[in-house]
């Protein structure tokens, strides 16, 4: 009996130590992934440019920007998208469809029709000038 609860003692210190190395090893799951990558950086520059055009769009919708600061604001989000286009070296037909599913999302709420009505106007504005 003496033995019997002497190996005991010995055993459950033994597992306590072994159990957690023996579950690190025998998990198979992928190593992490390397966060300073460029591919990480674009992917995380991609989504700052995208988020950065929903957000100042509700931000017009709602009221909080004026037209001007929206357009700004706009055209710095998609500067920033194209640039991280260029870094990916997408061909000009991948980026040609990735803009136009950017401005369909966009004309959806038709802030970008107004936009452009505006654009139209400044131009023909500045021809008769």
């Amino acid at each position: 009996m003496v033995i019997l609860i002497g190996i005991l003692l010995c055993f459950v210190p033994g597992i306590a130590v072994i159990y957690p190395l023996w579950r690190k090893f025998s998990s198979m799951s992928p190593p992490p992934e390397d966060e300073s990558s460029l591919e990480a950086d674009l992917d995380r520059r991609w989504e700052s440019a995208i988020d950065g055009l929903h957000s100042s769009e509700l931000e017009y919708s709602v009221g909080n920007l004026s037209l001007e600061d929206y357009k700004e604001l706009r055209e710095v989000h998609m500067l920033e998208a194209a640039v991280v286009l260029k870094m990916f070296d997408l061909s000009g037909e991948d980026e040609k469809l990735l803009f136009d599913q950017i401005n369909e999302e966009l004309s959806k709420s038709s802030l970008l029709s107004e936009l452009d009505s505006d654009r139209e106007s400044n131009r023909c504005q500045e021809n008769n000038a």
